[in-house]
């Protein structure tokens, strides 16, 4: 079966991408974990930990597992921030090391594949139609917010290491569903609220005229898969590895209005712009994106397509339940 390694596999995204590999039952998975709990946590789910407390300082661990159990695939969604270029020269020295075993004993083989999560807010933030074809950066249209600038560097730098690696890059949309992860600073004084019963306005620094692309955790998760079955094919062709995974574009304003109804908040929430703070203003990024080539090449077909509004009595319960949790 082949071998996957994901950097970032404790959390929110990556959790659920190493239990669908699982789950396929085709698939031998390793997940990086920085503490003995979170170790434990992956091995209840079937999930090989490897025990790495500091993976951008000390990578030693995760680099020796990637060569003593032969790791086919490494998956980076550790969102690390600029420290993922580290991870990137990492695994290209032992992906390098892997092509001078091969020559040495006069042999042919598969390079290590690499599969990397940037996400849809390179593409800045723009009504104009985008697609993973679009060139993006500082002299595009739209340059991307200053939270995820790097991160056109780093695309850059995945591209160019096809040489060395079999590479692949995805770019979910701003992700929702079962907890709150990037929501839970701008919904958690409402829950609060509406729990106290109270009715003080809410203000949330997001932008009210915002319509961001958006796509549900598991549907990301299982275009991850997808590309961990696809990458072999896709890295021996001409096709552009790079693929926007989006289902939706909603208002920001009607996703707080649904949530508002669905807690059945009294007060007013009132959404006053992202004041310039650079995560907010990535959150407040509108994207109007399509996921036509992932679907066409990677053989990916969401699940989710209802919308995060449509069925925000689901979500806004799963919020609930996450907020109410000891």
């Amino acid at each position: 079966m082949p071998r996957v390694l994901i950097l970032g596999a404790t959390g929110y995204l990556g959790n659920r991408i190493a239990n669908l590999l699982v789950q396929t039952g085709q698939h031998t998975v390793y997940g990086v974990a920085r503490s003995s709990e979170k170790a434990l946590q992956l091995a209840r789910d079937e999930i090989t930990p490897v025990l790495c407390p500091d993976p951008v300082n000390n990578p030693e661990q995760y680099l020796s597992a990637i060569r003593s159990s032969s790791i086919d695939i490494v998956i980076d969604c550790a969102q690390a921030l600029q420290q993922g270029h580290s991870f990137l020269e990492n695994i290209k020295k032992v992906g390098q090391e892997r092509l001078d075993a091969y020559q040495t004993r006069g042999t042919s083989g598969a390079k290590l594949g690499f599969i990397y999560c940037s996400g849809t807010w390179v593409h800045g933030s723009s009504d104009k139609a985008v697609s993973d074809l679009d060139i993006v950066g500082p002299d595009a249209p739209t340059p991307p917010p200053e939270l995820v600038a790097w991160r056109v560097d780093l695309e850059n730098a995945v591209l160019a290491s096809n040489s060395v690696l079999d590479v692949m890059i995805l770019r979910p949309a701003l992700v929702y569903g079962r907890q709150p992860a990037v929501w839970s600073s701008f919904i958690a004084p409402v829950f609060e609220a509406t729990r106290n019963k109270t009715t003080e306005p809410i203000q949330v620094p997001l932008d009210p005229k915002s319509r961001p692309g958006l796509i549900h955790v598991d549907d990301s998760a299982t275009a991850f898969v997808n590309a961990v079955e696809k990458l072999p094919l896709i890295a021996g062709s001409h096709v552009y590895p790079v693929f926007d995974l989006v289902t939706s574009q909603e208002s920001m304003r009607e996703i707080f209005s649904a949530l508002v109804a669905c807690w059945g908040y009294e007060g007013e929430v009132q959404l006053v712009g992202h004041r310039d703070d650079i995560v907010r203003k990535a959150v407040s990024t509108t994207l109007r994106g399509s996921s036509a080539r992932a679907e066409q090449l990677l053989g990916w077909h969401p699940k989710r397509l209802g919308g995060f509004v449509k069925d925000m009595d689901i979500y806004a319960a799963a919020f609930a339940a996450h907020f109410s949790s000891p």
